[in-house]
């Protein structure tokens, strides 16, 4: 019989060797369970009631699908997206519809990459509530690229339903190298460690402006006073891939990103008034600042076509005919001077074209006058319930419609609300605005909805800094509106 010191050493010997057995089998199960693909970017968009996007970015090609659901800690009622790809020819983006989903509830998403659940990455979004009920959104406009600032964290903790980035998305001003420049940009954006936290907390909706579609006041493809244009077919690439936008209004390949969607009883108008902008064009004695023989030869044009501009307008229709109010984003100033029909262009920013004169500086409706009266008229006649928000003006600034009224004859008078700019070199554009104007960095807007589906449906409007602190005008008073759309019951 073996003797008892030389067994108990045995048994010791034994359970050290199970206990190190073990270790290397936790430590094997562990690497087992970490994908080797990292998420490098995540945000979400094109929210409804019971519908979600959620576009996502990894480091290398990896087969990805998203785990949601309404408790954060992913306890019960879990769902499970298809199952995608991403790979080089996406630069890695793929986008992932999330289905299926409650009404105005929270719901948190996480990504099981090839196999294997990724639980450090989690976002969430609000979905919409179902026919007439209050909201908050926070919109602003122009963002340096990658910029940090605060102000990002002073919107991610309103805690809006969702965020309308009014344009300027960044300060890419792309020309040339065209693929990889809106790559970096987005890259840039999407990797800044406030606004990610931010996008990943808030849903989004976004159209662009002139810096993050092409150069510095870009129209479709024409050149700006440097000789630079916008690189178009891959302006709309990236948008495709990487944005998590609604669904656009033309589905064709080198149309408009424009698009709509409704939330409770608003209708969300988003337009395209860059990539198929067409400039006035001029003929005679332009390159002569002071000569008054340089005359109008051809309206230009913010939406750039028929078809552009009839979507916009049924748009219009439609939400008159369902008891809709609208809310239309126009990128760049509607209120300005009445009608600028003279060229009025200094030598810097006058261009020379094959066909007569451009000028760089014609960047505000109020160098389309047809066009606006033409759609002011429209509102009038139909007796659409609108508001404009709109971006590109470093400024948050406010009118009632004292000063917007564009229709033939007056009876259009439309509220109109800028909000930024989020940390670019403050500018004021357009005016006068009856509410004031405030030119400061860091700022961005609050928009509440309140609507009980009583006939009226009411709308405030206020401006916060990047402290968070409602912003005041120069008298002391808050830069603040409030008014209300009549719809039927």
């Amino acid at each position: 019989m073996m003797d008892l010191p030389i067994l108990n050493h045995l048994k010791t010997c034994w359970s050290k060797k199970l206990k190190t057995n073990i270790i290397y089998v936790i430590i094997f199960l562990l690497i087992d369970n970490v994908s080797s693909t990292e998420i490098d970017y995540y945000w979400s968009g094109a929210v409804t009631i019971n519908t979600g996007v959620v576009s996502v970015a990894t480091d290398s090609e990896a087969e990805v699908k998203v785990q949601y659901s309404d408790t954060k800690d992913f306890s019960k009622n879990n769902l499970f997206s298809k199952l995608f790809k991403t790979n080089s020819e996406s630069d890695y983006f793929t986008k992932v519809k999330l289905e299926n989903l409650k009404p105005k509830t929270i719901y948190y998403y996480r990504f099981v990459v090839d196999g294997i659940i990724d639980k450090k990455q989690v976002g969430k979004f609000n979905t919409h509530g179902p026919g007439s009920f209050s909201y908050k959104i926070a919109l602003a406009t122009c963002a340096t690229t990658g910029s940090n600032s605060p102000v990002f964290d002073r919107i991610r903790e309103e805690d809006p339903l969702f965020y309308l980035m009014l344009g300027d998305f960044h300060y890419g001003n792309i020309y040339r190298d065209c693929e990889d420049n809106f790559l970096t940009y987005f890259r840039a954006t999407l990797g800044s460690k406030k606004q990610s936290k931010l996008y990943q907390n808030t849903a989004i909706a976004y159209m662009w402006d002139d810096h993050d579609f092409g150069p510095n006041n870009s129209s479709g493809i024409s050149p700006n006073k440097d000789g630079r244009a916008a690189c178009r077919p891959e302006a709309y690439k990236a948008y495709k891939n990487y944005v998590p936008h609604y669904a656009l209004a033309f589905k064709e390949e080198g149309e408009v990103i424009s698009q709509s969607f409704n939330v409770g009883r608003v209708k969300f108008l988003l337009t395209d008034l860059r990539s198929q902008k067409r400039r006035p064009l001029f003929n005679g004695d332009c390159s002569n600042p002071k000569s008054s023989n340089c005359k109008k030869v051809k309206q230009g044009s913010n939406f750039g076509t028929e078809e552009h501009l009839r979507w916009f307008k049924n748009q219009l229709l439609d939400a008159k005919n369902n008891n809709h109010a609208v809310v239309w984003h126009s990128s760049f100033p509607y209120l300005s001077l009445p009608d600028l029909s003279w060229f009025n262009c200094d030598e810097e920013n006058t261009i020379k074209t094959d066909t007569g004169y451009e000028c760089d500086d014609h960047d505000n409706w109020g160098w389309y006058p047809e066009e606006r009266t033409a759609i002011a008229n429209f509102i009038k006649e139909h007796q659409i319930q609108l508001c404009i928000v709109s971006g590109d003006a470093h400024m948050s600034a406010i009118d009632d419609g004292s000063n917007s009224d564009y229709a033939s004859g007056g009876g259009a008078p439309i509220p109109i609300f800028h909000a930024g700019p989020l940390d670019r070199k403050p500018s004021i554009k357009g005016g006068p605005y009856s509410h004031g104007v405030s030119g400061l960095r860091g700022q961005y807007g609050i928009m509440k909805i309140i609507d009980s589906g009583s006939k009226d449906l009411c709308v405030e409007w206020k401006v916060k800094d990047y402290k968070g602190e409602f912003v005041r005008k120069s008298n002391g008073d808050l830069l603040e509106h409030s008014f209300c759309f009549q719809l039927d019951n």
